[in-house]
């Protein structure tokens, strides 16, 4: 895309455009295959339009929680976003609403997310490398758009590649222009900077890009070692209170012992943790832009992967990693959905094989995407009586309100 191009981009990209949504009956038009995903309040879902056979993948977000406003927006950036950088889940231009949900479509991620694809002990150093170089391009990108994310996780970065080449950010429920006033609310803990978790509920704080740099920290350190740093970034954390320690201790002349996880890491990879998840904000970078300069350097201890006695503590291990992958919060969906008269089983032994293939052909095969024109973007949709079709769009925004800096988020 030339630089007069991601001018107007980033001219527009704060105007969220707002249309009329189709209404669907989604127990009539389609049946749901599986539940891929959940986030706080969106659930992703493989599903099958009945009348074509069309397979697709959906995020519904229910209405009792997320005001037409918040859908509106999180559509539009995601649809914005995601066309002009490949590391930025596509989202196709396709929205509508049913009696209990506010939906739109996006490219479905066969692999998961990295919550399912992170072991014990991590995703070793050449994959975290992968990652980092990619979520940091990503970052970069929804930056120069005077973007935060504000929700970057393990959860919202999902796979494409099995040899992690090819990763997307996705879930933009949480994203705002940068300097705008928004509320604390439910901030997943093990992710929030310790400037959000020092605040009260319902207390406001201005969203700035150094929060998502600190999220990358704490993504690309469970990457490397398997575990979370610590539960929350709190003085009543042990583990943090431990780190807080350590990290002030940066040029005092005695020498004062390292938490146990950083062990797991080198010399030089320990700098630059300490540089992105510097405790005031004020201090920390906004950017990502000197990672490059990391790439080269050993990032885990010699060893690293076979010193256990180090991961001290499972709570920090995997089954912390994710608030959204537990079979209640499963079956609480399902009633969720029953409720809205939506049949939430089919028979699965006719599309297994269906499923299967879908899944192989559109997202496995194993092809040169850089060299792919870069622009144009086509996805299947739903178009007006429930007609499966096919849509194609270049980024056009059209402006209807704008985003003001007085905005507030909901809790997700």
């Amino acid at each position: 895309m030339g630089s007069s191009s991601k001018f107007r981009l980033r001219e527009s990209i704060h105007k969220i455009r707002e249309i009329e949504l189709e209404k669907i009956n989604l127990a009539e038009e389609f049946d749901i295959l599986q539940i891929v995903g959940e986030g706080w309040f969106g659930k992703i879902l493989l599903v099958e339009h009945k009348v074509t056979d069309t397979e697709m993948v959906l995020k519904a977000l229910p209405k009792p929680y997320v005001s037409i406003k918040d859908f509106f927006r999180e559509f539009h950036y995601a649809l914005q976003l995601g066309p002009h950088h490949k590391n930025i889940i596509t989202t196709y231009d396709v929205a509508f609403e049913t009696a209990g949900f506010y939906v739109f479509s996006q490219e479905y991620a066969p692999l998961g997310d990295l919550t399912s694809n992170v072991s014990e002990t991590g995703i070793g150093e050449l994959h975290s490398k992968k990652v980092a170089k990619q979520l940091a391009a990503a970052l970069e990108y929804i930056h120069f758009h005077d973007l935060v994310h504000r929700d970057i996780k393990l959860d919202n970065i999902l796979v494409f590649k099995s040899d992690f080449s090819r990763i997307k950010i996705c879930d933009f429920g949480e994203t705002r222009k940068a300097g705008t006033p928004v509320l604390r609310r439910n901030e997943w803990l093990p992710y929030a900077p310790p400037e959000v978790l020092c605040l009260s509920t319902d207390e406001h704080y201005k969203c700035e890009t150094c929060h998502d740099v600190w999220q990358f920290g704490i993504v690309m350190f469970v990457c490397l070692t398997g575990c979370l740093p610590w539960q929350k970034a709190a003085l009543d954390d042990p583990r943090y209170s431990r780190y807080l320690y350590w990290h002030g201790s940066s040029g005092m002349m005695q020498t004062v012992r390292r938490p146990k996880l950083f062990k797991l890491l080198s010399s030089k990879a320990q700098r630059w943790f300490r540089k992105y998840l510097e405790p005031r904000p004020d201090k920390r970078p906004v950017n990502l832009a000197e990672l490059p300069k990391y790439i080269e350097d050993r990032w885990l201890a010699k060893g690293a992967n076979d010193r256990e006695e180090e991961r001290e503590d499972e709570t920090l291990c995997p089954s912390m990693y994710s608030f959204h992958s537990s079979l209640e919060d499963k079956n609480n969906l399902l009633s969720t959905l029953a409720s809205y008269g939506i049949e939430t089983t089919v028979d699965r032994r006719n599309k297994k094989d269906r499923i299967r293939a879908w899944i192989q052909n559109s997202s496995i095969v194993e092809e040169e995407e850089e060299e792919e024109a870069a622009g144009a973007v086509g996805g299947v949709g739903v178009g007006p009586g429930g007609r499966a079709v096919r849509r194609r769009h270049h980024g056009r925004i059209a402006s209807d309100t704008s985003e003001t800096a007085s905005s507030t988020t909901t809790g997700r």
